[in-house]
């Protein structure tokens, strides 16, 4: 397994074909804001190649030492044979010790049935099975609530890492865009 780093086209294909798939519409960012960031050397998107295939993808937000994990998905058809476990590995060996690593994942609090309890608690135990943090923020993005990760060794500071996650979204989304759609709920107790 090996992670590339994707031209502008194929973000927009993948984006066009697996993405809408993927990821629940309210999740998905519009094009482009993405293929903006890109632009401005903001943002990127990494495959998981098997050889020559790609099996997988994963889009983030960089700022400095900083990275948001805004996308993560194995194709389908590659789901549950590990291939998922080996692109957090790859992930944070790509990214290095040096900042700090937020990602999202769906609040299992905020599912709307059992059904999507149980989709939300077993990605939320997949990132935690692969060496992910719970920083103890909880926030709304796009109308959707979700309990912020961390990958590496940063300090456990949650406020550090609200400030960062704010930052990153401010660094790629419009001024009214970000205050519209990214929403601090709060920090848990813990």
């Amino acid at each position: 397994m090996e992670l590339k780093k994707l031209s502008k086209e194929l973000i927009a294909e993948i984006y066009n074909t697996r993405m809408k798939t993927d990821f629940p519409p309210e999740e998905l960012k519009p094009l482009f804001v993405i293929l903006d960031g890109y632009d401005k050397g903001i943002y990127e998107g990494l495959g998981l190649y098997n050889g020559v295939e790609i099996v997988g993808y994963t889009y983030l937000v960089k700022q400095s030492t900083n990275y948001l994990v805004d996308y993560l998905a194995i194709f389908p058809d590659k789901r549950n044979t590990g291939i998922g476990s080996s692109l957090i590995t790859l992930l944070s060996e790509y990214m290095g010790d040096n900042g700090r690593i937020i990602g999202e994942v769906e609040d299992p609090e905020y599912a709307q049935d059992a059904a999507d309890r149980e989709l939300r608690t077993r990605r939320l135990n997949f990132y935690l099975r692969n060496g992910c943090r719970d920083t103890g923020v909880r926030v709304k993005c796009f109308g959707v609530e979700f309990i912020l990760l961390t990958m590496g060794n940063p300090d456990p500071d949650k406020e550090k890492s609200w400030e960062v996650y704010s930052s990153l979204y401010k660094s790629i989304l419009p001024p009214g865009m970000y205050d519209e759609n990214i929403k601090l709920l709060g920090y848990t107790n813990d």
